[in-house]
């Protein structure tokens, strides 16, 4: 009886075997493409004249600096889920990771005037993260939940106007917005979603949407 188990059991672990080597061969072919496809995309929309492009692992993602035509930076992040690992993709999901991008866009001519975020109520850890950036200037906004036909989002702000500012950027785009921010001592405003192809160029017309309602010109006529 012992034998048939262990038997069985050996088969189980080979059939498994072959199926996780399978599945990785065919998961890290659609990623890779991903990728790629979403890179093109970034640099389509964005237009860098210079770029940098540092990898956090193989299959993870990458970092990457662009410097633009006007002059501003762009910084992105882009990592992605584990679909390429058999026994632990269906772990990683119930965790809600997924392919995630962070779009950055440090101004140039413009000055943010009032610090802004908000962040998906259900993302406690980007929220965790957002705090421990924020450190005690968190204490100093005010801060409020705010909902959308998006999901409910917590909102640190500096003026009541802005909430409503908020709303109309998220309630306008297809997608949920994870993170949608402007900081004052970067001079920057920032973005996070789940990363799919066709998204960028509404994402960073969120982030125009922000900057013209939250930034002015530093031009000395202004």
């Amino acid at each position: 009886m012992t034998l048939v188990i262990e038997v069985i059991a050996f088969s189980v672990l080979v059939f498994a075997s072959s199926v996780s080597v399978i599945w990785y061969f065919r998961a890290r072919r659609k990623m890779l493409k991903f990728i790629k496809e979403f890179t093109n995309e970034l640099e389509r929309e964005l237009r860098p004249t210079d770029k940098e492009y540092v990898l956090l692992g193989y299959l993870v993602g990458y970092r990457a600096r662009y410097k633009l035509e006007d002059g501003k930076r762009a910084y992105i992040l882009l990592t992605t889920a584990p679909r390429y690992a058999f026994f632990y993709y269906p772990i990683a999901r119930a965790l809600k990771h997924e392919d995630r991008v962070t779009i950055m866009l440090e101004l140039t001519g413009r000055i943010v005037l009032r610090e802004l975020h908000a962040v998906k109520k259900e993302d406690t850890r980007t929220l965790n993260v957002l705090l421990r950036d924020l450190e005690s200037q968190a204490t100093k906004l005010s801060r409020t939940a705010v909902k959308t036909s998006k999901g409910d989002y917590e909102v640190f702000y500096e003026e009541p106007r802005d909430l409503d500012l908020i709303s109309k950027i998220i309630d306008s785009r297809n997608k949920p917005i994870i993170k949608l921010s402007a900081y004052k001592n970067l001079n920057a405003v920032e973005v996070i979603s789940k990363a799919e192809l066709g998204s960028v160029n509404e994402l960073l017309g969120s982030l125009r949407i922000l900057t013209r309602n939250i930034s002015k010109s530093a031009s000395p006529q202004s």
